[in-house]
């Protein structure tokens, strides 16, 4: 979810609007219960798992070059001030922040990044839904700063280590009847599927990208892709749930972009630079316009056209002035180690 200036290359920028209009179409079912065939079921978490190897080709970039102070600065004012500014309009709107039920540890762990390790927490003040994904970001950007320098020399054989943590810990907990049955059926989805455990290996898919800049033949990751993901519904059951297979997938799709040679259309280039904005809040939008309005058509158009305008204006009015902000208070270029330059550029 990372929109770096440098960076932008017009395969980020289709990936990111791809991402977003996925996770819409699938939360249209789940808020407002208009579901698209296909799309809605696959929508969800390959928009996630789309963002997440965005995030692992960018941010080990950003984690290889700066200081620690840079990077954390560039961080903290990219994701924190207008995911703090949507969470509380949101949850004062929805009547889920208030005195008389003030739950401070709750609250404490969404101010914090934290509420997606504390299963009550997390429900607690829900009022964004997506939130969730946000710790799992943050974990990623204090593992990327950690491990650069070495990933950037051994980057395949760390991404297969991530690769067995992550599935031998959804094997472990979907295996364990203790945490099974401590979770209900939501519980054990979010914080044994989606723990950060499990989702750490489509960083690191990216990551690995970012670092060696592999080139395969299109024909082959078409293949991949659509094995991984368009015919990922007739093997998905089979598998404990996420499965690194469907990383393949979305990498092989990135490849193919990254290695075309195009130019987004306008569109496409505003719903990237929005698409954090647009990412926290269409769901609380979905919803709110689904409470007053019963024709399906109008509640979809109403809804694309509130997110859109209300992500422009947090990306005009909070993002942007924040990331400016950033910048003023980072110091110089800082290069920490290796010579690696974008795969992008």
């Amino acid at each position: 979810m990372e929109n770096s200036q440098n960076q932008k290359n017009a395969s980020i920028e289709t990936l990111r609007a791809l991402a977003v209009a996925l996770v819409f179409v699938h939360h249209l079912h789940s808020g407002a219960n208009i579901g698209l065939p296909f799309f809605y079921q696959i929508g969800g978490w390959l928009g996630v798992q789309i963002f997440f190897v965005i995030s692992g080709y960018l941010i080990i970039l950003s984690a290889i070059r700066y200081s620690a102070r840079d990077y954390f600065i560039h961080r903290f004012f990219r994701i924190y001030p207008a995911y703090i500014f949507w969470f509380l309009f949101f949850s004062l709107a929805f009547n889920q922040l208030t005195l008389d039920s003030l739950d401070v540890r709750a609250l404490l762990a969404h101010l914090t990044f934290l509420q997606h390790l504390f299963p009550g927490y997390y429900f607690k003040y829900n009022a964004l839904f997506v939130s969730w994904t946000l710790t799992i970001e943050l974990v990623w950007y204090v593992i990327a700063f950690l491990c650069a320098t070495k990933f950037s020399k051994h980057p395949l054989k760390i991404t297969f280590v991530f690769i067995a943590i992550a599935y031998v810990w959804t094997l472990w907990g979907w295996s364990n009847p203790a945490i099974y049955k401590s979770l209900d059926s939501n519980g054990r989805y979010f914080f044994i599927n989606n723990n950060f455990i499990s989702q750490l290996p489509f960083f690191f898919f990216g990551a690995y990208i970012a670092v060696k800049n592999p080139k395969f033949d299109k024909a082959g990751l078409f293949a991949v892709f659509l094995v991984a993901v368009i015919l990922s519904t007739s093997w998905k059951p089979h598998f404990p749930d996420p499965i690194f297979i469907t990383g393949f997938g979305v990498a092989s799709l990135f490849l193919i972009l990254k290695d075309t040679d195009y130019k987004n259309p306008k569109i496409v280039n505003v719903l990237s630079d929005i698409s954090y904005s647009f990412y926290l809040i269409h769901y609380p939008v979905i919803v709110s316009v689904a409470r007053v309005i019963e024709n399906k058509g109008m509640l979809v158009i109403l809804s694309i056209v509130i997110t859109v305008a209300l992500a422009y204006i947090s990306h005009r009015f909070i993002e942007q002035p924040f990331i400016r902000m950033a910048k003023r208070h980072a110091g110089k270029f800082v290069q920490k180690g290796g010579n690696i330059k974008p795969a992008s550029q």
